[in-house]
């Protein structure tokens, strides 16, 4: 089988993805995706295996510290040379450390150190509600605000929307390519997450996220 022959036999097996990530289930199973994803030649089963690889240690985030997500930041950046690839972890830190910065700053701590394109432009606009970067990232006072209320069911929302907004946009722009398989990729891990989540988890997840910045807090002084 061609290549091209390969991305229409797979794309056109996977379920439609919605057009938001609220539902109740993912459209296909983990097990069932990964079945569909044997099409894939060896050199883009490579490539499919470092975006689930980041996706799923992005998930992990909360956990490293920031030596840990930079060297880790630097060897995805130095190894892998697909463009897409690079723009889906490059959003991702963004929306990462722009977050940090917000709670952060709400705690009344200082700049996160972290990585992206945004770290030097964060600490030069502190004390701006939004950093400037509302016109590039418009989910900020969103976030801001949903936080400022304790509400961390709304603060994912807004975070898992910001990203899925972003991917289904640029899926518009393919058609039965290997940019778009990995697209569904990134939106079915969103579909994943949101699926999982519930109101308790939530409460959980947003006190561990206070208490880790506090404690690291509490190590640098």
């Amino acid at each position: 089988m061609t290549a091209t022959t390969n991305y229409y036999s797979l794309v056109a097996s996977l379920p439609h993805m919605p057009r938001s990530f609220e539902i109740e289930r993912v459209p296909i199973s983990r097990i069932q995706l990964q079945q569909r994803l044997k099409l894939l030649g060896d050199r883009d089963k490579n490539i499919v295996e470092q975006v689930q690889s980041f996706l799923l240690w992005d998930r992990q985030l909360p956990e490293r510290t920031d030596d840990e997500v930079e060297m880790e930041y630097d060897r995805l950046m130095k190894s892998i040379s697909n463009s897409l690839v690079r723009d889906i972890i490059n959003h991702r830190m963004d929306i990462r450390t722009i977050t940090c910065a917000l709670r952060r700053r709400r705690l009344g701590l200082e700049p996160p150190t972290a990585v992206g394109q945004h770290t030097d432009h964060i600490r030069k606009n502190w004390h701006h509600p939004d950093f400037r970067l509302v016109r590039e990232h418009p989910w900020i006072p969103h976030v801001r605000e949903a936080l400022d209320a304790g509400e961390p069911m709304q603060v994912e929302r807004q975070l898992l929307s910001a990203t899925w907004n972003r991917w289904v946009q640029l899926a518009d722009q393919f058609y039965f390519s290997f940019e778009t398989v990995l697209l569904y990729l990134a939106r079915w891990e969103i579909v994943d997450r949101w699926t999982r989540l519930d109101e308790t988890a939530g409460r959980h997840k947003f006190d561990e996220l206070l208490t880790q910045t506090l404690n690291l807090e509490e190590n640098v002084t």
